[in-house]
Formats: C-alpha cells, sequence, structure tokens
C-alpha cells in the first residue's frame, strides 16, 4: 500500500468512527452530537427559545469538550514535518486512544450523573481532536467530522460536470470518490451504532478503538521503513 492510499484509507474509516460516535452521543447521551458541532450549536438555539436547560446543559458540555479536544491536540501537534503522515498525527490519535479508552471502561461500570456529562466530555474531545489530526493531513479538504461542506463540494463538481460536455466525458476524480466514501462511511457508521444500540449502547465504541490502533501501528510502520 503506497502512503498515498494508506492517508485515504485511514480518512475514510475515521468518517466510520466519526458516524458510530455521533449516533453513541445522540441515542445514549441525552440526543446530544460529539462530533457533528453544528448540530449541537442548533440544539443550544432550540434549547434557549424553548427554555430546554437540559438540552441546553448537554450542548454546551459537547461544544466545550469539543474545544478542550482541539485545542489538546494543537498542543500535541504544535511542530510537525511535512510528511505524508506527521508524526504529529501519530501522537494526536494516540491520546484520542486513551480518551475513547477511558469512555470504554467508564461505561463498564455504574456511573453517576456527574459522570455522565464526563462521558459527553471525553467522545466530544476524542473527536475535536481526530478534526484536527484530519486537517494536518490536508487530503483535498475532507473532514472526517464535518460533512456539510463535502457534500457542498461534491454536489459543485457534479453540477459543473453537466454542465460542460467536455467534462461529463471524463472520469470521476479521486476526489470525488473520497467526497463520496466519506458520506457513506458516515452513514454506514451511524446505521451500525443504531442497530446495536438496542443490544447494548456503548458496546460498538470498540469499532473506532480498534481502527485507531490499527492506524497508528500501520503508520508507525511505515514511517519507521522510511527511516531505514
Amino acid at each position: 500500500m503506497t502512503a498515498h492510499s494508506f492517508r485515504h484509507i485511514a480518512l475514510l474509516f475515521l468518517c466510520l468512527s466519526t458516524g458510530i460516535v455521533d449516533v453513541i452521543g445522540y441515542l445514549s447521551l441525552g440526543h446530544v452530537f460529539t462530533a457533528n458541532m453544528t448540530g449541537n450549536i442548533v440544539l443550544l438555539g432550540v434549547a434557549a427559545g424553548s427554555s430546554l436547560q437540559l438540552t441546553a446543559i448537554h450542548s454546551i458540555t459537547a461544544l466545550s469538550g469539543f474545544v478542550l479536544g482541539v485545542l489538546l491536540a494543537i498542543v500535541i501537534g504544535k511542530k510537525h514535518k511535512k510528511t505524508f503522515w506527521p508524526q504529529a498525527v501519530t501522537r494526536i490519535f494516540v491520546m484520542e486512544v486513551i480518551i475513547l479508552l477511558l469512555f470504554a471502561l467508564m461505561t463498564i461500570i455504574p456511573y453517576t450523573q456527574g459522570a455522565y456529562f464526563m462521558l459527553i466530555i471525553l467522545l466530544s474531545m476524542a473527536m475535536g481532536m481526530q478534526t484536527t489530526a484530519a486537517r494536518k493531513l490536508n487530503v483535498a479538504g475532507i473532514s472526517t467530522t464535518v460533512l456539510t461542506s463535502t457534500l457542498a463540494h461534491l454536489f459543485e463538481e457534479f453540477a459543473q460536470r453537466l454542465s460542460n460536455r467536455e467534462q461529463r466525458k471524463a472520469p470521476i476524480e479521486q476526489v470525488n470518490w473520497m467526497r463520496i466514501g466519506s458520506i457513506v462511511l458516515y452513514c454506514l457508521g451511524a446505521a451500525l451504532a443504531a442497530f446495536t444500540d438496542a443490544y447494548d449502547p456503548f458496546i460498538i465504541i470498540w469499532i473506532p478503538i480498534c481502527l485507531l490502533v490499527v492506524i497508528i501501528l500501520v503508520a508507525t510502520l511505515k514511517q519507521l521503513n522510511q527511516l531505514k
């Protein structure tokens, strides 16, 4: 697998993870989004207009966790070389795995109401870190947690193809396949989390953890091979 292909595959699997994490938050942690912060801002506005205090608290908690995750990722990856996969990205993913592991362990044991908000913070922190790490990879402007811009870019490209006869005949660019893949895998992750929610709302968190561990191991091996 080339470094180019690895980065693309890794980003797509991160989109799958995001779909899982977002649905865990929405179905099991008080209808809050732990990755999609646009949704939380909307919920916060709805709560403010309808006097829904608990919804507002959930949204603020998720937004705070996300911001903390971004700030932590910036500190961890402040200095990085421009390579196919900066070591800073690996460090950020290692910290994300630790946070998700803490979340998984907390869900195994009985937790109090205060710990309930801690679960929201942990998941949103992990997604904030993942967003920053994905931006450092800088692959066609694709984010693993924000699909609105991805959808806009995708349909802009298709609209241009339809309006231009020569572009219609050209093969679909790889970046557009990436955009399609990110949307499909996000939806797949959401569907998996919704399916398992009836049996165990938190067991599915081990899929993002395992995916991140594999990504970290492969990235580390590739970096070591480059040093030889």
